[in-house]
């Protein structure tokens, strides 16, 4: 396991520490109550067109879209003859959506007043949002499916961190969630693309994604012996303290060199 994949590894795993340490607390009256006065103070700042918006943007990140959204990237990269990065991309985004059903049935959290509500949300938990787990997703999708296109990649990533923050927004503004749903989607993803990404980093993972998509080139290459350390070099071969004559190798008959 190399440097970066153990870093990547940790911070995966602190954050989904992180994610349930935010669900637990999200639970506590004192948080609950700062939560619900922000849902409160946008309940006034609601108008037509702004509702209609933020409708819109809940709809785009439903669970079916989403799923078409990381179809189309697993073809873009299918097509780019990136059958490696092809799997990995699924194995994130199930990950991101089963961890965060997971979550959601160890929090348990009850979702804001129904006196909120503009569109009536399903009967899962609260906590983290669903929507923006999927927007956020989109996130990922982008990063990877744009792999090695330069200037498209960062341009479409960000358009999707765009939608991300919106999405999170309008669960918000609906009143179907609290801030801390929408935060705790965004250390939800980002937790699964880490602990994805350094699973599939390591050296007997990528051998066997190597056969099974027959793609040679993903796998590590065989280690190389690294030169013997001075003390277990020949004598002929090691540095001489100052003064001290060298090693005179045996002469044989003939005064020939013998080694």
């Amino acid at each position: 396991m190399t440097s970066l994949t153990r870093m990547k590894a940790k911070a995966g795993l602190a954050l989904l520490a992180a994610v349930l340490i935010l669900g637990w607390l999200a639970l506590t009256a004192q948080v609950t109550h700062d939560d619900l006065r922000i849902d409160q103070a946008v309940r006034p700042l609601r108008f037509g067109a702004a509702t209609a918006v933020f409708t819109g943007l809940t709809g785009a990140a439903a669970e079916a879209a989403g799923l078409a959204v990381l179809a189309a990237g697993i073809i873009v990269l299918l097509a780019r003859r990136r059958r490696f990065d092809a799997a990995r991309l699924f194995l994130t985004g199930g990950t991101a959506w089963t961890l965060a059903e997971v979550v959601k049935h160890i929090i348990s959290r009850p979702r804001p007043p129904a006196s909120l509500w503009l569109i009536r949300p399903d009967a899962s938990g609260s906590f983290p949002s669903g929507h923006d787990t999927t927007a956020t997703v989109v996130i990922v999708i982008a990063f990877m499916a744009l792999t090695g296109t330069g200037r498209l990649r960062v341009a479409g990533t960000a358009l999707a961190a765009a939608f991300a923050l919106a999405v999170g927004a309008s669960r918000v503004y609906l009143g179907d969630h609290y801030p801390t749903d929408v935060l705790g989607s965004y250390l939800t993803v980002a937790a699964a693309a880490l602990l994805v990404s350094a699973f599939t980093d390591l050296p007997r993972v990528r051998r066997v994604a190597a056969r099974l998509l027959r793609t040679p080139g993903i796998a590590p290459a065989p280690a190389r012996d690294l030169p013997a350390s001075r003390d277990r070099q020949p004598a002929r071969y090691q540095a001489r303290p100052a003064g001290e004559q060298p090693l005179v190798p045996p002469r044989s008959a003939g005064n020939r060199v013998s080694w």
